[in-house]
């Protein structure tokens, strides 16, 4: 009887240590997809950007800034994706791909980006919804501008001929 006890608590823990192996691979495999589809997102904002006339001036933009706790100074940085050029205007660009990230009603996409544009202090935000493949221009009201806008990307005129003649085609066909 002793036997079959030390065998169930070893297979016990067997199984509990090979949930804990298979959970943490899950996870890191997981992160790594994650980590993989961000880093694409980036490079597709930056041809997206283009597309809109914006030039792309730098990447991983880092800044700092100080604010206080209990009269003590704490400094602190913050990177942005990109920061880019339009019209003589500069942007903070912030790359997002997920599934609720790219909407600026997200709770931390907004405070990052009313953080960002405290701390770096442009002529505006660009919320890069790589979802949608869109562009938000997000302003968040202080100098009286307006709340943000949907810039719809640009349809070529390769993809409409290639749509016409594909509709064409099937209406042959039918």
């Amino acid at each position: 009887m002793t036997v079959y006890i030390l065998f169930g608590v070893a297979f016990l823990a067997i199984g509990g240590w090979v949930a804990i192996r298979l959970r943490h691979w899950f996870a890191t495999r997981t992160m790594q997809r994650r980590f993989a589809i961000g880093a694409r997102a980036e490079v597709d904002a930056v041809e997206l950007l283009e597309r809109h006339g914006y030039t792309v001036r730098d990447g991983q933009v880092r800044a700092s800034n100080v604010f206080l706790v209990d009269g003590e100074p704490v400094s602190y940085y913050v990177r942005a994706d990109y920061l880019a050029d339009k019209d003589g205007q500069v942007f903070v660009v912030e790359v997002k791909s997920g599934d609720t990230a790219p909407n600026p009603k997200h709770s931390a996409t907004r405070r990052q980006l009313l953080e960002y544009q405290h701390v770096y202090q442009t002529d505006g935000l660009i919320l890069a919804d790589m979802r949608e493949g869109v562009l938000l221009k997000v302003d968040f009201g202080l100098d009286g501008g307006a709340v943000w806008e949907r810039q719809v990307p640009s349809v070529s005129w390769k993809a409409l001929a290639l749509a016409g003649g594909a509709g064409l085609l099937l209406g042959l066909l039918l």
